[in-house]
């Protein structure tokens, strides 16, 4: 295949990796040895250079595919959300243990893992305890225990001791000294989910914006006051975005969205019109223009487990981590399935290679060979139409362009 790289595909491209330069100030979690370990903490998203378009088609490798050219032929059929995948029965790991002790450092990922063949199949056996604080949330110290029910299906409950608590001074506050455990490994995703945002191009012009600060400078940066128009402020402290390039996707050319590019942080001073705002944490310059997104809570974040997804296909088209060259487990990667075909975090894909074509020598011409398996990933973070995914598993090579189907 011929893989042309228009202009277009350029700016496309470009687009993503801005968008979330800068993004990353936290260490991204060491690579398997097959990569490359992450270093300084910027993040590049890299859109796959393809012609294939879509749905991510099961495409002869030897045949030309060409989508729709800007502004020509009709725009890709997008369907509507699918109904959920049919799961099966439960699939039990045989050495599975009767009970098991939450430590600090597991996962919703690593727990199921655990007990089940399949860990999209939490939720199957799953019973929150009623008795306890917070019953859908697991903590470090939980006895998990396993039994079945009166009709013979497996069951996972959770019985809690005391929290660990800490008094601090000199203000004698009591906090906790646990957390929630997360479903997948924080460091591995909390950059991307707080400083990564792809909106529509109407979605970033209904955002607040900066107008000026108080000094008549073209650019600022820590510390500058600035002024903010567009919005009632209902919480003190917003991230800033500078709207990037459109992210459209390969071959059809259809718009996905319009990534945000990370600059930093400000604290609402004035609630007035306009706003004032002090920045803070910049990590590049900000300007008159820039726009304002509330900062979502840690918590809820977070809070997402591991499910099938429904019966969809689409593609890899980028990844998001800047210093690797390889995707592996722990890799975040963008697909082009959002919240408009029915994902949400939590949902858990399975990825598969490219099918290819092979010479038969001995009946003659060539056959086409099925992609194999290649790994599982979850998606932590759905926009309309694309969603940030960590690669779980990675079972042989994963790269731009494998498809990626319910499980």
């Amino acid at each position: 295949m011929t893989i042309t790289r228009s202009s277009r595909h350029f700016r496309t491209v470009l687009s993503l990796a801005t968008a979330v330069l800068l993004a990353a100030c936290a260490q991204l979690p060491q690579q398997p040895d097959s990569s490359p370990t992450p270093g300084e903490p910027n993040t590049v998203g890299e859109t796959a250079r393809t012609e294939a378009g879509g749905r991510a088609p099961r495409n002869d490798p030897g045949e030309s595919v060409q989508g729709p050219a800007s502004g020509q032929g009709p725009a890709a059929i997008r369907p509507g959300p699918k109904a959920p995948a049919s799961e099966g029965p439960v699939a039990l790991r045989p050495d599975h243990p009767e009970s098991y002790t939450v430590a600090p450092g597991d996962t919703l990922w690593s727990i199921a893992k655990r007990f089940l063949q399949n860990p999209w199949q939490w939720r199957r056996i799953w019973r929150q305890n009623p008795q306890v604080g917070n019953p859908h949330r697991i903590y470090p110290g939980d006895v998990l225990r396993f039994s079945y029910d009166a009709s013979g299906n497996p069951q996972l409950d959770a019985s809690r001791g005391e929290v660990p608590l800490i008094k601090l001074s000199p203000e004698i506050r009591v906090e906790s000294l646990t957390q929630p455990i997360p479903p997948v490994p924080r460091d591995a995703i909390e950059a991307f989910l707080t400083r990564g945002e792809i909106l529509s191009q109407a979605e970033w012009r209904g955002k607040p914006y900066i107008v000026a600060d108080d000094d008549e400078q073209t650019v600022y940066a820590d510390r500058d006051r600035v002024y903010v128009r567009g919005a009632d402020f209902d919480q003190a402290l917003y991230a800033v975005f500078r709207p990037g390039e459109e992210l459209r996707e390969p071959g059809s050319n259809r718009l996905l969205g319009v990534p945000g590019i990370y600059v930093g942080q400000a604290t609402l001073e004035r609630d007035e019109n306009p706003a004032t705002f002090i920045l803070t944490h910049t990590v590049a310059p900000v300007r008159a223009g820039d726009r304002l997104l509330p900062i979502e809570s840690a918590p809820e974040l977070y809070n997402f487990d591991p499910h099938p997804a429904p019966d969809v296909e689409g593609m890899i088209i980028g990844r998001l981590d800047a210093d690797v060259t390889q995707i592996t487990q722990y890799s975040s990667v963008i697909i082009n399935l959002g919240a408009q075909d029915g994902i949400e975090p939590g949902h858990v894909l399975a990825v598969f290679g490219q099918d290819r074509r092979v010479d038969d020598k001995i009946s003659g011409g060539t056959v086409r060979i099925p992609g194999e398996r290649a790994g599982l990933l979850m998606v932590y973070k759905a926009h309309d139409l694309v969603s940030y995914g960590l690669i779980m598993q990675a079972e042989r090579s994963i790269r731009l362009r494998d498809r990626v189907t319910s499980p």
